[in-house]
């Protein structure tokens, strides 16, 4: 990321979403009428002209995960809220927008979005240009997850550290050193029972065949050429034994499989999954 400049890929993934609600079939993965809005008027235009790219298989994976991973996180929210957890935090919120959807769990709690500080300046000028309001359960948090102290920071803006919380980390992981990805996990390890954290990662080569290998070389030298290069990956029986060394009482590997037959089975749209990037669910 260019210091001064918002996230490109939070950008692109909020694209695709939006994308997914026009191009894609029913039953839509994820509903988010809002993605649309917050990129502004520019983005039919630029849709249309990109149909011909986004029939690609490499961008309807990218939206077939982008959205995957988005319900995913949301779906175990409303399972988390139904078990008392009152604080939801965002983890690198780019432009997710789902504190900002009439009807949403997320109304019902105390909210915390958490982004590097030139991507969340970017994003609260598009929710004023969009005229988008939100409630005073909802905090914006400034964080450069590679300097800052993330307790310190939610603290600091009314996060309680006595009450459970769920956070939702997608699209971030990959792009942090290991050390502090492991801090992220610490913090929330040491958090009350009930507290859980959702987030992708991307799997190690040993984890991969060639061709799926020679897609990762792929997709890596993508994102470095927007200076926004992967950094860490994980196995995930490795991964596993990491959150439960750090403290969790109970992970879950949403695997390629798993996510497959939830959200994937019987559609006619095309949309599938790649195999590189899958989701992991940890509660203390």
């Amino acid at each position: 990321m260019e210091t001064g400049k918002h996230s490109r890929m939070a950008e692109g993934s909020a694209y695709l979403r939006a994308v997914h609600m026009v191009l894609d079939g029913q039953p839509k993965i994820l509903e988010d009428p809002l993605a649309a809005t917050l990129l502004g008027p520019g983005f039919t235009d630029r849709l249309e002209g990109d149909r011909e790219r986004l029939a690609t298989a490499p961008l309807v994976k990218a939206r077939s995960l982008i959205c995957m991973r988005s319900r995913f996180a949301e779906d175990e929210l409303k399972a988390a809220i139904g078990r008392g957890v009152g604080q939801y935090v965002l983890l690198g919120a780019g432009l997710d927008t789902s504190p900002y959807r009439p009807g949403h769990p997320a109304q019902g709690v105390h909210t915390f979005e958490v982004d590097h500080p030139d991507t969340q300046r970017w994003k609260l000028e598009r929710l004023r240009a969009a005229d988008v309001s939100f409630s005073e359960r909802l905090h914006h948090v400034a964080v450069d997850f590679e300097k800052d102290s993330l307790g310190e920071r939610l603290v600091a803006c009314g996060f309680d550290r006595k009450r459970p919380a769920f956070f939702s980390w997608l699209g971030v992981s990959y792009y942090l050193n290991r050390e502090s990805v492991l801090e992220v996990f610490r913090f929330v390890a040491g958090l009350p029972p009930s507290s859980q954290i959702v987030f992708d990662f991307v799997m190690d080569d040993a984890e991969l065949n060639e061709t799926e290998r020679q897609a990762m070389r792929s997709i890596t030298a993508f994102v470095q050429r927007f200076g926004e290069p992967w950094l860490c990956r994980f196995g995930p029986a490795d991964l596993q034994q990491t959150l439960r060394g750090l403290g969790f009482s109970h992970t879950g590997h949403f695997s390629h499989a798993l996510a497959t037959r939830r959200y994937f089975e019987g559609r006619d749209d095309g949309l599938y999954l790649d195999f590189t990037t899958q989701m992991m669910s940890a509660i203390v």
